[in-house]
């Protein structure tokens, strides 16, 4: 098919990274690619949901790069986590535009979550849009487990942070985004680091080789992935290796 038919996108988790997603989306609106489905695991279940609610990647940068972001994170260490975000803060209503489930976007959503009682990864495409994009990005103990109706759940992205598979049957071309390019040596980190990070990269080869397109360039590794300071930086690597790999569309 066509890409100008439009593209269905997987976009991995990577906290402050996520700001490269929002340069991809950013270029693709621009070459005027229509994005007809995502499938995001942590941050980048958060950005396409905020995206297929309705949000430019402009103004969900703005949202990250402002303090209406650092107001909804609170301090949560006697409650059995580090930090919890105040998801019901109106901030969030904006953002989503009124969506309340994940079903009433205009374009499909997979949000992979982790259950902790099944100990796998699970893919929703409807629910509570609100509670499932914070439960796939909710990495224990920095932020606490989430309950919801069905099921117990933290971060998606410790068991499928690239979740492609929701994908594998759109008619649609696949773009990959992967914002841990490289990640595991096992000399450079702590073992419970290196088995965290190995979980990230497991089956990666294969899933690689499923996208019609695939972006994980290794300047990502030059921005620490818990740091607000260069989203700027890391929007504009997102736009322009989209550009480049999209330069035949030009």
């Amino acid at each position: 098919m066509d890409i100008k038919d439009g593209i269905s996108l997987v976009l991995s988790g990577g906290a402050a990274r996520g700001a490269f997603h929002l340069g991809v989306l950013q270029a693709l609106n621009e070459l005027e690619i229509p994005v007809r489905a995502i499938s995001g695991a942590s941050i980048g279940a958060i950005v396409g949901a905020f995206y297929l609610a309705g949000k430019t990647p402009i103004e969900i940068f703005d949202f990250f790069d402002s303090n209406k972001f650092r107001k909804v994170l609170k301090f949560n260490i006697h409650k059995g986590s580090l930090f919890r975000v105040d998801m019901e803060h109106k901030i969030f209503d904006e953002m989503l535009c009124g969506v309340k489930n994940i079903e009433e976007l205009s374009r499909p959503l997979h949000v992979s979550v982790t259950d902790i009682k099944k100990g796998a990864v699970v893919y929703h495409n409807n629910g509570n849009i609100k509670k499932l994009v914070y439960a796939s990005g909710a990495l224990y103990p920095i932020f606490g487990l989430v309950d919801t109706d069905e099921g117990r759940f933290i971060d998606g992205g410790l068991m499928d942070n690239f979740p492609i598979e929701p994908l594998l049957n759109t008619k649609y071309p696949i773009l990959g985004v992967n914002l841990h390019p490289n990640v595991y040596n096992p000399k450079q980190f702590i073992a419970i680091r290196a088995m965290f990070l190995a979980s990230m990269v497991h089956g990666m080869e294969d899933k690689i080789k499923k996208c019609d397109y695939y972006l994980a360039p290794e300047e990502l590794t030059n921005y620490n992935i818990l740091s607000l300071k260069k989203l700027d930086k890391l929007f504009t690597l997102g736009y322009k290796e989209t550009k480049k790999i999209f330069a035949f569309y030009l």
